[in-house]
Order: structure tokens, then C-alpha cells, then sequence
């Protein structure tokens, strides 16, 4: 072989040599790209909903409803990191109590999403019996409902729920207010509690009085007493017997709404 064919060689085994330099170059440089491409979109599908989940509950707190959260760190991150990262990551919704800003069937739909959800507080609200069920078919967690004053939710249906869901608390009170608070006694509820100036109160109630029926409808338990309650509305005029001193008395009542109103 001359000199000049060895001198080729060299030069072509040297240019092969360069781009296969420059193709492992632009394939790290590719592989590289994708993966930061690849962690972009991770990011992006972790920081949006992320963002826009804290949107929503900035959203109801500017509103005046309360919102309690935690923060947490999902158990992968922390597998990356290997600790605990000092930084925000969820906000994790424990509680929501919409007494301030009543609820609407939209706002109970739109938390929905919160499956981490303990308790929920609805007063007032012109919500539906399909949006509560929708509400708890959703949340798991929930341990805690309260309903006071919503006129569209019935005692047949909080039955219902009891019922359905045996470790959920759920605290109702109809639309219409009596204004007593009472207590098991073998003839009825004995009445502890009497709300001031209330229709209880206006109709002569007394504490120490023993509530035998509302309305001609026998009563037994305190419980029984606010689901019947929970039948009627504000405006409504009742008939309350009660026995005082052994003394049987019969009272006639008008009841109002939490508010005081009639209306």
C-alpha cells in the first residue's frame, strides 16, 4: 500500500471516527431533550390542576366560606428526595363550612372533587336532595354533615342517608325553628333549654316541661321532635302538649325560621 492509500485510510477512519463522535453527541443530546421534555410534562400535569384546585379554594375563602386544608407531600416525591421537602406542595381540604355564603347545588358538585373531605357545614342553602347524594358518593372521608334550615332537604330523606351511610354524623334542623333544646324522659322530651324570645318561648314553654306531642303527633324522643319539626315550615301554627307538674297544658305555637321570620 503507498503512502498517499495509507494517508486516506487515516483520514477516512479519522472522519468516521468524528461523526460517530458527533451522532453520539446529538443522540445524548436528543435522549436529553426528550427527558426534559418528559419532566415538563409531569411538571405541567402536576402544577396545573395543582394551581388551579388552590384557585378554587382561594375563590370560596374571598367568598367568606371556610375552608380548612392541610398541606401534604405525595409519598413518590419524597421517595425522590429522600426527605421530607420544605416547600408546599397540596393543599389537602379537610373541612368546608358554607354558613357565611350559602351553598348552591353548583358549590356542592364543584368539591365534589375532594375526596379527602371530613366535615361539611350547609345552612341556609337552596340545595338539592341529588346534590347531597352526589356530594357523599364522592367523599369517603366525610364523617361529619350538617344541614340546618335547607327547606328542599326533608327528614324522610336524611333517614335516608343515616341509613345508607351508618358512620356519617349528620346533624339536620329543618326550615322551620321551634327553639327548644331537650332531653329523653320515659313520657316524652323533657324540654332543658328554652331559646328567649322565640316561638317556644312566646307560647309559654317552660323548661322542666315534658313535650308528650306536636301537632297530635305522639313524641318520644328529642330526635323525633326535630324531625317532625323538620316537616313544616315557618308560618306554620301547631298545637304543643306538654305535661307540667303531672299537669297536662296544651299550647298553641307559630313557628318561625332560624332567622326569626315567619317567611
Amino acid at each position: 500500500m503507498t503512502h498517499q492509500a495509507i494517508n486516506a485510510c487515516s483520514q477516512h477512519q479519522a472522519h468516521c471516527e468524528k461523526r460517530a463522535r458527533w451522532k453520539t453527541k446529538f443522540s445524548n443530546l436528543a435522549i436529553a431533550i426528550a427527558l426534559l421534555f418528559s419532566f415538563c410534562l409531569i411538571a405541567f400535569s402536576v402544577a396545573i390542576p395543582e394551581i388551579l384546585h388552590r384557585n378554587h379554594i382561594a375563590a370560596l375563602r374571598e367568598r367568606g366560606v371556610y375552608v380548612v386544608t392541610v398541606f401534604e407531600t405525595p409519598e413518590w416525591l419524597e421517595k425522590i428526595t429522600g426527605s421530607q421537602p420544605q416547600f408546599r406542595f397540596h393543599e389537602k381540604v379537610l373541612g368546608i363550612d358554607f354558613t357565611p355564603h350559602p351553598a348552591t347545588n353548583q358549590y356542592l358538585q364543584s368539591i365534589s372533587d375532594w375526596s379527602t373531605l371530613q366535615f361539611v357545614v350547609v345552612t341556609y342553602a337552596n340545595i338539592s336532595e341529588q346534590a347531597v347524594l352526589q356530594l357523599l358518593s364522592h367523599c369517603p372521608e366525610l364523617k361529619r354533615l350538617n344541614i340546618v334550615g335547607c327547606q328542599n332537604i326533608k327528614p324522610a330523606f336524611i333517614h335516608k342517608i343515616r341509613s345508607k351511610y351508618p358512620s356519617l354524623v349528620v346533624y339536620y334542623r329543618g326550615d322551620a325553628y321551634l327553639g327548644i333544646a331537650g332531653k329523653a324522659h320515659p313520657q316524652g322530651c323533657e324540654i332543658f333549654f328554652i331559646d328567649p324570645r322565640k316561638p317556644a318561648d312566646k307560647a309559654g314553654l317552660k323548661t322542666g316541661d315534658i313535650v308528650t306531642a306536636f301537632d297530635s303527633k305522639t313524641i318520644s324522643s328529642f330526635e323525633q321532635l326535630v324531625d317532625i319539626i323538620g316537616e313544616y315550615a315557618p308560618g306554620d301554627e301547631v298545637v304543643i302538649d306538654v305535661l307540667r307538674q303531672n299537669q297536662k297544658r296544651s299550647f298553641p305555637c307559630t313557628l318561625t325560621n332560624w332567622s326569626g321570620r315567619l317567611r
